[in-house]
């Protein structure tokens, strides 16, 4: 598959940041769009099937589990890169056990995300 054809979605409420993990995804090639918060991401969600979605843990209105749980209503099979910057080995636990794939803390690197993107994707 090529890289075009590899749809991420990108879910942060930090617009600096959800912007530079969208822009590090798109110089890669991927076909990325970037949603606001967790309701904004169930409905880009609802509306096209993404191969990976890469989210913030801490978010207002819905925290990442919440969309994960949400998410997994109608999309048992996306890869989900949870991204935080106050893990802990019990939200490790908690989100995979939600069908998360990969658990980044932050800060992250272009590399960083690259490279969980190229592991989900050899799941």
């Amino acid at each position: 598959m090529e890289k075009s054809e590899i749809k991420i979605l990108v879910v942060d409420d930090e617009e600096h940041t959800r912007l530079g993990y969208a822009e590090v995804l798109k110089l890669e090639g991927y076909n990325v769009d970037a949603a606001e918060n967790g309701l904004e991401g169930l409905k880009f969600a609802k509306n096209k099937s993404y191969d990976v979605i890469v989210t913030d843990l801490r978010m207002p209105e819905m925290d990442g589990a919440q969309f994960i749980e949400n998410l997994r209503k109608f999309d048992k099979d996306v890869k989900v890169v949870v991204i935080t910057a106050f893990g802990s080995f019990k939200s490790y636990k908690h989100l995979t056990s939600l069908g998360a794939v990969e658990y980044i803390n932050k800060p992250v690197r272009a590399k960083d995300l690259k490279e969980a993107i190229i592991k989900v994707l050899s799941l």
